[in-house]
């Protein structure tokens, strides 16, 4: 008994066309469409530069001798002191 292990599939001489079940996938491109991005633009233009509020409350919070409290500070340190101890092991 022979085996014939020629699997190709262009037929006799090459003469045929190799037949596909499923299409070639699309090659992606390397362009980028940009349409969306004047709406982004519109939306940056037309917000304030800064939020008056959020100034005036930044300006209290620092005339406020009392901020932050101790307890704030006391756990940020903590947390500051448990990042470098731990990037030391």
């Amino acid at each position: 008994m022979e085996i014939n292990s020629n699997l190709s599939t262009t037929g006799v001489n090459g003469t045929g066309t190799p037949s596909r079940s499923t299409p070639a996938p699309k090659m992606l491109s390397d362009r980028v469409s940009l349409t969306n991005s004047s709406a982004l633009e519109q939306a940056l233009g037309s917000s304030p530069a800064s939020r008056p509020d959020m100034v005036e409350r930044a300006k209290a919070l620092i005339a406020d001798p009392a901020y932050p409290s101790g307890q704030t500070l006391a756990a940020v340190s903590l947390h500051l002191a448990l990042g470098l101890m731990s990037e030391n092991q």
